[in-house]
């Protein structure tokens, strides 16, 4: 496998990083705009059609579960994984509890401004159930939802063979959600996008998907809103000495489980370090149960990259923005890391355990918009509302000034419209003095 010499190659390795990453959208989009086509034009007839080739439907199912079919998938859960699972929400809970947000007041000079945040109405969770069903992303993104006091909760999850994985159906019970479907990958994002199929239309779509519902949540984006482009994992993993070369390999292939198109990264200053690494990674692939995916990660998506210098490596780092960074060795370097979706720190914390019990969320930002975005929050389910009155002595302090702008522009009605007030000024006041 390759090494790359990370001062030596820098912007090549950037490249590959920016074709392996776009590589699949370029592929893929034709595909999910073909389903959007599909869907526009022919509703839930085109739905039924594409479950039945996707999820290998053998009837019509009901797109939406009865009370009494989450029930009653919710019962083949043993009770020790229902404890598991209540645990991973009161976790979850408690590191997303936020202060109260109260209304900010500012009012100066004839100028009120009233500021808060309202809940989203409606959202809708993806819960992956394709290739691995993921009931700890249900946790993820309704824990957030429910402490911002969203309104309305649907949950889709992709149902081969007409059924929805008995975990996911349990988490559903456990948060108290009974708007589930069985619906998944880009037909069930557009058909809530659009409102379609007896589905809601929903104001948010939230989740983490395989690379279809990562372009379909692209593509719908601006009709409704999206938490990020939470796509294929991705871990870099940060050595700042030769340490733990079994536990690194383990650490790598926890994420490469996930999806044949996840992204790896192992920085280390020692070659014979990395080295081992890959011995280890080679040992650990022959007993893995999902050796087929995971054995293309490490050969075509996993860059081992040698650094001698520190800022070089984190200067990479930060311009990667990688979904999840374990640091192994100086911890200290977290201070000087901006972009990535979420930092572990030592050795002794694992992305895995970050997947599920530590609490933060792990709905985060791949494929490098961690430069712009954050991961999944109770404030990614608010907006903020802002109110806004002047009285006279504003407009006669600001309104010229208002006025003059309007024509550098070229915007003369605005300049009007500011101007009617001044002109209007007794008549206005007459009116509010009679109210």
């Amino acid at each position: 496998m390759k090494i790359w010499q990370l001062e030596r190659e820098y912007d090549q390795l950037f490249l590959s990083v920016f074709d392996l990453r776009s590589k699949k959208s370029r592929k893929i989009r034709p595909k999910v705009l073909k389903i959007k086509e599909m869907i526009e034009k022919d509703k839930e007839r085109a739905i039924l059609e594409l479950c039945k080739k996707y999820d290998g439907w053998d009837k019509e199912y009901p797109f939406q579960l009865t009370r009494e079919e989450i029930r009653e998938g919710a019962k083949s859960v043993n009770s020790y994984d229902l404890k598991v699972l209540r645990g991973m929400v009161e976790r979850v809970r408690e590191c997303h509890r936020q202060r109260k947000y109260g209304k900010k007041v500012i009012n100066r000079g004839g100028l009120r401004v009233e500021e808060d945040y309202v809940p989203v109405e409606k959202v809708l969770i993806y819960a992956p159930g394709g290739k691995a069903s993921y009931p700890s992303s249900l946790i993820m993104a309704a824990v957030p939802a429910q402490l911002a006091h969203v309104k309305e909760i649907h949950v889709t999850s992709p149902s081969p063979g007409g059924r929805v994985n008995p975990y996911i159906l349990a988490c559903a019970e456990i948060l108290g959600i009974e708007n589930v479907y069985r619906l998944g990958g880009a037909q069930a994002i557009f058909s809530f996008a659009m409102g379609v199929g007896g589905v809601p239309k929903v104001d948010m779509i939230v989740g983490p998907g395989n690379a279809y519902v990562e372009e379909a949540k692209r593509e719908c984006f601006g009709s409704v809103g999206i938490d990020t482009i939470a796509g294929p994992s991705e871990l870099l993993i940060l050595a700042t000495e030769p340490l733990f070369p079994e536990i690194i390999a383990k650490d790598l292939l926890s994420q490469a489980e996930h999806d044949e198109m996840a992204v790896l990264w192992l920085f280390s200053p020692d070659v014979e370090h990395i080295k081992d690494v890959i011995s280890h990674l080679e040992i650990n692939l022959q007993r893995s149960k999902r050796k087929g995916i995971m054995s293309k990660v490490v050969s075509e998506r996993t860059f081992f990259v040698h650094y001698n210098s520190r800022e070089t490596a984190i200067s990479a780092i930060n311009r990667l923005a990688p979904e999840h960074l374990q640091i192994i060795g100086d911890k200290d370097l977290k201070e000087k890391v901006f972009y990535s979706g979420i930092t572990y720190v030592g050795i002794s914390t694992p992305t895995a355990l970050g997947d599920y019990y530590i609490g933060t969320n792990h709905i985060l930002p791949t494929g490098g918009s961690g430069r712009f975005l954050g991961g999944l929050s109770v404030e990614s389910f608010r907006r903020k509302r802002i109110a806004v009155e002047v009285d006279f002595s504003f407009i006669e302090r600001y309104g010229s000034q208002a006025e003059r702008i309007a024509e550098i522009e070229g915007l003369f009605c605005h300049k009007e419209a500011i101007r009617a007030r001044k002109e209007m000024k007794h008549e206005i006041e007459d009116w509010v003095s009679q109210r």
